[in-house]
Order: structure tokens, then sequence, then C-alpha cells
């Protein structure tokens, strides 16, 4: 493993720490584990919104309702510019 390996890593952890920083300020509880599911930031797995559906006990449709408002609410929050 080489430096740029190391820093590539500690990149990518300060990213999804941010990203969940955002998303805990500007999102309710249902909508920050909608994103944590979907785009997997707690075990790196990425879902599918029919398995976050599935996983949240709420219709797809509703999923894919939450998934938008979600991310329009992330890209108009005031710390967005940083992400």
């Amino acid at each position: 493993k080489n430096l740029m390996d190391d820093v590539d890593l500690v990149e990518k952890l300060q990213l999804r720490a941010d990203v969940v920083a955002a998303m805990t300020k500007n999102l309710d509880q249902r909508e920050a584990r909608l994103m944590r599911l979907r785009y997997g930031l707690n075990d790196g797995k990425t879902r599918s919104i029919r398995d976050c559906a599935e996983a949240m006990g709420i219709s797809r449709a509703r999923a894919q309702q939450l998934a938008a408002g979600c991310l329009k609410k992330l890209r108009e929050a005031d710390d967005a510019e940083s992400l």
C-alpha cells in the first residue's frame, strides 16, 4: 500500500462524514435512514429503491418520492456547496 492509497481513503472517509453531517442537519430521521440505505453509507452496500422500501415498510413509490425530496433538500441546503 502506498501513501496515495492512504490519502484516497482519508478523503473518502472525510467526504462520507461530511455527507452524513449534512444529512443529519437537513433531513429527518426517516429521510436520513433512506439515504443511508440507498447509498450504503452504513455498510458500503448500495440498495435499490425497492429494497429500501421493503426495509422501511413503505411502498416503492413512497420511497422514490422521499428519495427525490431528500436529494432536493440536500442540494438546496446552505452547506451543500462544501459537498
